[in-house]
């Protein structure tokens, strides 16, 4: 018997421990768990009588919205892998995402029909399409309600085995192309426990707002959320002013953000207004947080802060704990530059091009092994390149101290060379955004005839704020030398972000590349 357990199994434990309290809160709309019981059981009937059998592959493609978590656990208990479909993903990307996976059906909110549209008819794998919310009767397409709505409230069968596949995610593709990553229940239930024991600290009662994608790493606290008998909130968007008013309305406790979205939470001008009083944990991923605007968070929001640090690939490997984000001594204020330490699971080790482990200090690829990381990718065949003798190879580039800290200095693929001199961009990026003028700002390399790359510096002024090229890259050679400095700045409103939620460099690298004969992905 598995220590893990599936996913459905968890769910229902919660359903019947906490019948009567309130499990999601989405606007007005509210429902109970032992109706959230119900509602993820007729899903898995529903889809096992239109013909979804186990192992089969599902794409569930929605906003942030009460129907996403029953009918996410509803493909699980039909048997069936959920298949990540990032809400800001384009129509292109969908279609590969379910083409590569070779899903059989998609679930779908209405208000992406527009997207939806555009692949209708050229994967002729999807044999079935459910589309919640009113639209154009289609041929091919089953309303939600219609399907799920009269389907029996008994535990569906077969149910999953530990073993089993239970969600198919893509990578970024901030580096290249997505690749498909598969992990069973019993690793992903070992994904969502630890998430809730060593990152978020959930508590009994826990009200937890979710504002990021579920599909990306919010998603992982809904469980751990269930398991205490808490509340999952859902919001369509990270819209800062919502969040700020549901906080204050429904009492949040927590939530979890990528950097991006706290800058613009620190410059909102409703900040010091709002009673936050609530809020006790502020989970951080996705991309580290410049030390000079963690400065900042501490003192407008105090040491609510939890930093993780993971991958689609390895999974959650370390954590910068609450208790750990100080600026006291010299030894504390170093700490906030690291991604914490790992993981009471992870056993983690820095190795060089040859996969030898390095000693401490030296800096090479962050590689890692625990059951909550990937099984494997979709294709057998990349296996290699990511997982070799049981270690995971992040593709990030860090060092661990003598304190087990890790420090991360960036990503492999990212790396700038310049004149043969290596530049990470995240630690330009760290000094720029030391200027008090400077709200964001991203670093990367383009191509140049004499050096072969110069570093590019891409900035999102403060609103009101004015700052010169060429005092932001003065700024850079004080602190790191002329190698470091960009060579060209450019100003800008916002940066664009990917599907998860990161600023995607490979848009902003693309127009410079194009046409040349290396291509930096």
């Amino acid at each position: 018997m598995s220590l893990w357990g599936t996913l459905p199994s968890v769910l229902d434990r919660a359903c019947a421990y906490y019948p009567d309290r309130v499990a999601i809160v989405d606007g007005d709309r509210r429902i109970r768990y032992r109706e959230l019981r119900e509602w993820s059981d007729r899903v898995g009937n529903g889809l096992h009588e239109l013909g979804v059998r186990k192992g089969d592959r599902v794409g569930l493609l929605m906003p942030n919205c009460l129907e996403f978590i029953p009918t996410q656990h509803g493909i699980w208990k039909a048997g069936a892998a959920t298949v990540q479909m990032p809400a800001r993903a384009s129509a292109e990307d969908l279609a590969f995402f379910l083409e590569q996976s070779e899903a059989s059906t998609l679930v779908y909110h209405s208000q992406f029909e527009p997207v939806v549209g555009k692949f209708r008819g050229r994967l002729p794998g999807i044999r079935r399409y459910i589309r919640l919310g009113g639209g154009e009767d289609l041929a091919d397409t089953w309303d939600y309600g219609m399907v799920f709505s009269a389907a029996p409230t008994e535990t569906p069968v077969p149910e999953p085995a530990p073993g089993d596949l239970a969600y198919v995610a893509f990578t970024s593709g901030t580096t290249g192309t997505p690749k498909g990553v598969i992990y069973t229940h019993e690793a992903w239930s070992h994904y969502i426990v630890t998430a809730g024991l060593e990152i978020a600290d959930t508590r009994p009662g826990e009200v937890f707002a979710h504002g990021a994608p579920l599909t990306h790493f919010t998603g992982a606290f809904v469980l751990p959320t269930f398991m205490r008998g808490g509340t999952n909130v859902m919001l369509p968007t990270l819209d800062i002013d919502l969040l700020l008013d549901t906080v204050a309305k429904e009492r949040v406790t927590a939530t979890a953000v990528v950097p991006t979205a706290l800058y613009l939470l620190l410059d909102h001008p409703r900040l010091a207004d709002t009673d936050l009083s609530s809020l006790r944990t502020v989970v951080y991923a996705g991309s580290p947080i410049a030390p000079e605007r963690l400065r900042q968070a501490l003192a407008a929001l105090g040491p609510i802060f939890v930093q993780t640090y993971a991958g689609h690939e390895p999974g959650f490997m370390t954590t910068l704990r609450k208790e750990d984000h100080r600026f006291g001594t010299p030894e504390e204020v170093a700490r906030l530059a690291s991604a914490g330490r790992p993981m009471f699971h992870v056993e983690m080790s820095i190795q060089d091009e040859s996969d030898r482990i390095l000693p401490v200090g030296d800096v090479g690829e962050v590689c890692t092994r625990q059951e909550g990381q990937m099984v494997g990718y979709l294709d057998p065949a990349l296996d290699g390149e990511a997982i070799r003798d049981g270690w995971v190879h992040s593709g990030d580039i860090g060092y661990l101290d003598d304190d087990g800290s890790l420090y991360l200095v960036d990503r492999k693929k990212d790396m700038i060379v310049s004149g043969g001199f290596n530049v990470f961009p995240r630690q330009v990026e760290d000094v720029l955004a030391q200027h008090p003028a400077v709200a964001q700002c991203a670093v990367f390399g383009v191509p140049d005839p004499k050096w072969g790359e110069a570093v590019k510096a891409v900035v999102v002024p403060k609103p009101g704020s004015d700052v010169a090229a060429g005092e932001l890259i003065a700024l850079v050679k004080e602190h790191k030398g002329s190698v470091w400095a960009p060579k060209s700045v450019d100003f800008v409103s916002a940066l664009p972000l990917n599907a998860s939620g990161k600023v995607d460099k490979k848009s902003l690298r693309a127009p410079y590349w194009a046409g040349q004969g290396r291509r930096i992905g």
